[in-house]
């Protein structure tokens, strides 16, 4: 074959040729834009979700010791203080701090003055997850709404961290996450190459790989960042508790101490031992769950009381009698359960047991049995110093209106019994 039929079939080949280069380069480019579209939007939404947790992890129970349904039940300025690390460094855009009544959703507090007492009705997305009990990630609407936002929707997610304050008003803390479009924008810069043929793709596609590893860097140092953050923020607390428990109990127990050394039946000390073990109360709430409904109590206590039991002790929790009587509360509920976990970590921490047996029956009264088969102790003895946890229980116990017994022999284990009167 030559001349012009020959020419007409190279023709053909190359026409061919490029038809089919063509059709896997659309099909390649098609498959890689619409793949890179959808890791982009998977990534940029586990990024918000994971920075969101972390942020929760940080400030989220601070914040549950206010009442935000009342103006004086929090401090503004409080607030805005713990979530400024976050804001100030970037890791958050914008706050805005929900609490739900009914159908409901008011803004409480914002980094921006302005949008609070804000109001809205939770019919529409993205509002209409809040007070749910999950953490859910959205893009950033269009809308009135979400004004302040609207320069920067496209490189930020919202995320809405629920929880419930100290007077159990629904909250949510709405979190405008910064995240990174270079995934899309990639894509639309190196379109044209791509559509130039597979013989070119893997060049085309080096930019987009450069780009992947330039954002897996600033993920990690954006993780490490973060998590620099969020141990400052739980290492402030520490000190504060340790603060107050330095300026407050432990100074008044060492001045009862001294009055009691010259005259133990001084009624001062009497009052400051007292003062002492009330504050000390307090402490201990701010240490515990602070959350537990009376419904939850039968599910939840061998959960809670596992975690302060060594594995090299036994457990053996067992619940009985009606799961949810009426006049049982949520007051009794936490008070049983601080108690029944005070007692087993009373047990393991100076009984030496080899097993921990607890007993509730759910009734009226609410009768708790804890009993270890440890080396025991004389009750009539005075506890050794530092030993006050028993007293602790028996005084919050006491001012709800029961009581705790304990019986104990040396080397014979011990038994404690709460009862609390329902009514």
């Amino acid at each position: 074959m030559s001349g012009a039929p020959a020419r007409a079939a190279r023709r053909r080949a190359l026409l061919r040729h490029a038809a089919l280069t063509g059709l896997a380069a659309a099909v390649v480019t098609a498959g890689s834009t619409a793949g890179a579209w959808r890791t982009g939007q998977q990534q940029t939404g586990r990024d918000a979700t994971q920075v969101s947790k972390t942020v929760a992890d940080a400030v989220i129970t601070s914040l549950a010791e206010y009442d935000f349904a009342r103006p004086a039940g929090y401090d503004r300025t409080a607030v805005l203080d713990r979530l400024d690390p976050f804001l100030r460094s970037g890791t958050l855009y914008r706050v805005k701090l929900w609490i739900v009544d009914g159908d409901l959703a008011r803004i409480v507090v914002s980094d921006v003055p302005g949008l609070e007492g804000t109001t809205r009705i939770r019919d529409t997305e993205p509002l209409r997850s809040i007070g749910s009990g999950g953490l859910g990630s959205h893009d950033v609407p269009d809308d009135g709404e979400h004004r302040y936002e609207a320069a920067h929707r496209r490189g930020l997610r919202e995320a809405f961290l629920d929880f419930r304050d100290a007077a159990g008003n629904s909250m949510s803390l709405e979190a405008y996450v910064p995240v990174s479009p270079q995934t899309l924008t990639a894509v639309a810069t190196q379109l044209p190459p791509l559509l130039a043929g597979v013989l070119g793709l893997g060049l085309a596609t080096l930019p987009l790989s450069l780009a992947a590893a330039r954002r897996a860097r600033q993920r990690a140092e954006r993780d490490a960042a973060l998590a620099t953050l969020a141990m400052t923020a739980a290492e402030r607390e520490r000190r504060e508790l340790a603060q107050r428990l330095h300026d407050g109990p432990i100074q008044q127990l060492a001045a009862a101490n001294v009055v009691l050394s010259v005259d133990p039946a001084a009624p001062l000390a009497r009052t400051i031992v007292r003062d002492s073990i009330r504050d000390l109360r307090t402490l201990t709430d701010d240490i515990l769950p602070q959350t537990l409904s009376a419904a939850e109590l039968a599910s939840r206590l061998p959960a809670l009381l596992r975690a302060a039991v060594p594995d090299a002790v036994a457990l053996d929790v067992r619940v009985t009698g009606d799961e949810r009587p009426p006049d049982l509360t949520d007051g009794h509920a936490l008070l049983i359960a601080r108690s029944a976990r005070e007692l087993v970590r009373n047990a393991v921490r100076h009984g030496r047991p080899g097993t921990v047996t607890v007993a509730l029956t759910i009734a009226d009264p609410l009768r708790l049995t804890v009993h270890d088969d440890g080396v025991g102790f004389d009750p009539r003895q005075p506890p050794a110093p530092g030993h006050f946890g028993l007293a602790l229980i028996a005084q919050a116990v006491a001012d709800a209106g029961g009581n705790l017994d304990v019986r104990s022999r040396p080397n014979a284990g011990c038994t404690a019994t709460v009862q609390l009167p329902l009514g």
